[in-house]
């Protein structure tokens, strides 16, 4: 059997090349990649789709790298193939976002590619990562303590990117091209020790090999059992997460909830969007999720995580979901898992806690930020009809001592209670209605010099109550659409 044709059982086995339509290349310069555009460009003959080529250019090398970008332009044009090409100062970007150079570069690489499929149309990303790639993969996520995901290796196809030559070794590669007399650039830092990949390649890999001369073969075979047990597990977590996922308690309406967390694994750089939105986070019953198998438990707490929790880090939301006691949370990188009344909430990035305190005007509109509430205030009469909404308020214009201001709760603030005649403190009525900590401070209290009027959506107090037909101050609480917001 020919390279060609392995490559084409093989990609067809996880129906990665379609039938028509443009293919976008991903090509370094270097031999894996060089091959992959011939072996393509034979297929394509077969077939019925068309090829294009992206170059990224991480510009680490200096003059080296100029030069592999200069090459792949030139062959391309040689061969009447479209040529695309970006760049990116990588050491810059890896400072600048706290990543390391190789994390970096692929985050910028593969954004580059994501935007080159967008313009052009092109149904695929075609990648030449090779089975000894897969070996290097495997080996350095074993090393780092990975679960089955890690010793995945690295996945035949994901979304729109497929790597269709995971199946052929360097060496056959080599003798491809040599007997091919295709033209390649070498990377001087292949050379390097100064990667982790590189030690593995040079040193760990000839050793295993040694004891396995076959290793890259079985490194597949084992990595395809991993694959396949992590995909059966992880359709088990998404649907207890689709089924078991519930709002967490809120005030009304929702607060804003910060969800660009971290980005799912392989998006690269693709975007995401970011900002804020009125999803609620997720939520969870602390005991069921406890009691789960723990191949489960730990693959839905790292979905809810983002995807890159450590085993630390999920031991210690599972303890946090056997603590006993109301309230409890613990911090991991970008997330902060609270323990809410028997509840676990995921909450990403940080949360607001309080608002500017607003003094309304007669006649004015204002908006609470991050809240997604606006208040509206005018003076009216007030009628025969007794006012239940706990999102709008009257008060009686001379019974208001000093200005009215909209606040977050202060320490101490107590309310006495119109439909009960009894005094209570808001933190004591928010542990009755099982408000989370995290959400008291943005829960806005309609207050005057003298206390707390009313609290929105909670309590109205029975001090500045008007009669009918006397002169009232009416502040209306507003939920914001989400997109004005």
């Amino acid at each position: 059997m020919t390279l060609l044709d392995k490559v084409l059982n093989y990609a067809d086995g996880f129906d990665m090349l379609p039938e028509s339509g443009l293919l976008l290349l991903c090509v370094s310069g270097g031999a894996d990649s060089m091959c992959l555009l011939e072996v393509i460009m034979g297929i394509a003959k077969m077939r019925r789709f068309t090829v294009c080529v992206a170059h990224f250019n991480h510009h680490l090398r200096g003059g080296e790298s100029d030069r592999d970008e200069a090459f792949v332009r030139d062959y391309c044009a040689g061969i009447g193939v479209p040529f695309y090409s970006g760049g990116c100062d990588v050491r810059a970007h890896s400072v600048e976002h706290g990543l390391g150079i190789e994390e970096a570069a692929r985050d910028l690489r593969y954004g580059f590619f994501y935007e080159v499929a967008e313009k052009t149309g092109a149904e695929r990303i075609v990648t030449a990562h090779t089975a000894d790639d897969n070996t290097e993969t495997v080996i350095m996520n074993l090393v780092r303590g990975a679960g089955a995901a890690g010793l995945s290796g690295i996945p035949p196809k994901r979304g729109m990117v497929v790597r269709p030559m995971l199946c052929v070794g360097k060496g056959e590669i080599i003798r491809y091209i040599a007997e091919r007399g295709i033209k390649f650039v070498e990377d001087s830092t292949n050379c390097l020790d100064i990667y982790t990949r590189n030690r593995i390649r040079h040193t760990v890999i000839p050793a295993l090999g040694g004891i396995n001369p076959k290793l890259s073969e079985a490194v597949s075979a084992a990595s395809a059992l991993s694959r396949a047990d992590e995909e059966y597990l992880s359709e088990i977590a998404d649907r207890f997460i689709a089924e078991r996922s519930k709002p967490p308690i809120h005030f009304p309406p929702l607060p804003v909830i910060p969800v660009s967390g971290p980005e799912p694994p392989e998006t690269h750089g693709k975007p995401q969007g970011e900002g804020c939105s009125r999803r609620p986070p997720p939520c969870i019953d602390a005991m069921e999720l406890a009691e789960l198998p723990f191949a489960v438990s730990g693959r839905v707490i790292r979905k809810l995580c983002g995807g890159k929790s450590s085993y630390k880090h999920v031991m210690s939301v599972l303890e946090l979901c056997k603590r006993k006691g109301t309230t409890g949370s613990v911090a991991l990188p970008g997330i902060t898992v609270y323990n809410e009344y028997g509840r676990v909430v995921f909450i990403h990035g940080p949360l607001p806690d309080g608002f500017a305190p607003i003094l309304p005007e007669d006649g004015r509109t204002d908006n609470i930020p991050g809240l997604g509430l606006k208040i509206s205030c005018k003076t009216v009469l007030s009628g025969d009809r007794i006012n239940k909404s706990l999102t709008s308020f009257l008060f009686k214009y001379v019974d208001i001592c000093g200005k009215i201001t909209v606040r977050p709760r202060r320490e101490g603030d107590t309310i006495r209670l119109i439909d009960r005649r009894v005094t209570k403190t808001l933190k004591k009525l928010y542990i009755e209605r099982r408000i989370p900590a995290r959400e008291r401070g943005l829960i806005p209290v309609v207050a005057d010099d003298a206390g707390v009027l009313a609290v929105y959506g909670f309590a109205r107090g029975d001090r500045a109550v008007p009669a009918p037909g006397d002169l009232a101050f009416q502040i209306e609480f507003e939920e914001i659409a989400a997109d004005a917001s």
